[in-house]
C-alpha cells in the first residue's frame, strides 16, 4: 500500500511540474540555444574539471585520466602534505 501511494505522490509531483519544464524549454528553443547544451557550455574552472570534460568528451581514455588524477594527487601530497594534530591524538583534529 505504502508503495502504491509513493508512486502516486511521484506521478502527481512529475505531472505538476511539467509545466515548468516545458516552458523552460520553450524559453531556451527562444533563446536559440539547444535545451541539453546549457551546462555544456560551461568551461571548467579546474585543472579536475578539465580533465573530466577532456574524458566525457571522448578526448582521452578513461587509463590516461586516472594517471593524470594520480600525478595530480601526488603533486598536491608534496605541496600541500597533511599534518597530523601536536600531540598526536586522533580525537584533536575533530
Amino acid at each position: 500500500m505504502l508503495t502504491l501511494f509513493t508512486v502516486a505522490l511521484l506521478a502527481a509531483a512529475g505531472f505538476a511540474a511539467w509545466p515548468a519544464f516545458k516552458e523552460a524549454e520553450k524559453a531556451t528553443a527562444a533563446a536559440g540555444q539547444d535545451p541539453g547544451a546549457g551546462a555544456a557550455t560551461r568551461s571548467p574552472t579546474t585543472l579536475e574539471g578539465a580533465m573530466t570534460a577532456q574524458l566525457l568528451d571522448g578526448e582521452i581514455k578513461p587509463e590516461q585520466y586516472r594517471h593524470a588524477l594520480e600525478r595530480l594527487a601526488a603533486r598536491d601530497d608534496r605541496e600541500h602534505p597533511l599534518s597530523l594534530p601536536e600531540n598526536h591524538d586522533p580525537g584533536a583534529g575533530a
